[in-house]
């Protein structure tokens, strides 16, 4: 079917505006590949945009307001954006969410020198000192952890303080029932999956089930995904690795036993 030219043109001054509305009015420059091909494929932008707002929650309602897997995967984004400036990481203070882990950080790319921690008041401030550091250019990143829901109207706040300061914010939030808002420009749910023993004792690598939930001019998708500590990026896990094992006979002692492989 073809399409005239008119009606091209009267489409896109639609997404114009529709984009203005919902805080979104400049096209991404810099892009962060987020190392998976297929994830990476899945974005319009073939990464991960920066200079912008991404909303990451818990796959489940987490007691206290604290959803580990979900903060680690924010921690690991922000540490391959550490060499553009500071990380400021926003907490509200004498809450259960008001506490992280250093040497977990620095297993995930985010040392101590990098941080620059906020331990605000009261969610209210957490959010006021959220928008104030998106705004500075000298950042790289800002994470605000909040546990209750957002207006449409907060949220596009912080979007646009984000194209304002060029700087990438990532608000997290311990579950869906938070995530009702809509003016961030990705929006990630992850949770926590078993890892596969290493050879050796100890403890496997981190493991998650990472779901692109909203994506604008894109589509949704879920993966499950390593953290590799030593080269720190991300891999798809091995499709084998979830399945039940296939029983293997093996003999010992002149009589045939059964395996798990």
């Amino acid at each position: 079917m073809h399409i005239s030219s008119d009606k091209t043109e009267a489409l896109e001054q639609l997404r114009s505006r529709v984009q203005a509305i919902e805080g979104l009015t400049r096209d991404f420059g810099d892009i962060l590949p987020l190392g998976v091909a297929d994830i990476d494929q899945t974005l319009p932008w073939g990464g991960l945009p920066l200079g912008c707002l991404h909303h990451v929650v818990g796959a489940d309602e987490a007691l206290g307001g604290v959803a580990p897997a979900a903060g680690a995967f924010v921690a690991a984004t922000a540490g391959r954006l550490k060499s553009r400036g500071d990380v400021m990481w926003c907490l509200p203070r004498y809450k259960p969410a008001d506490s992280l882990y250093g040497p977990g950080l620095s297993m995930l790319g985010l040392d101590e020198d990098d941080l620059i921690l906020v331990r605000a008041r009261d969610e209210t401030e957490a959010l006021w000192a959220m928008e104030e550091g998106l705004a500075c250019a000298d950042l790289a990143v800002v994470v605000g952890v909040l546990t209750s829901s957002l207006s449409l109207t907060a949220e596009r706040r912080l979007q646009l303080a984000a194209e304002r300061g060029g700087t990438t914010g990532f608000l997290l939030q311990p579950g869906p029932s938070a995530a009702t808002a809509g003016a961030a420009v990705t929006r990630w749910r992850v949770g926590s999956m078993p890892s596969v023993p290493p050879a050796w004792s100890g403890l496997g690598r981190p493991r998650w089930h990472l779901t692109l939930d909203r994506c604008r001019q894109g589509t949704t998708r879920s993966w499950i995904v390593e953290w590799c500590d030593e080269t720190r990026d991300l891999r798809l896990a091995a499709p084998l690795c979830d399945r039940p094992a296939d029983p293997v006979a093996v003999t010992h002692g002149g009589a045939a036993l059964r395996a798990v492989a």
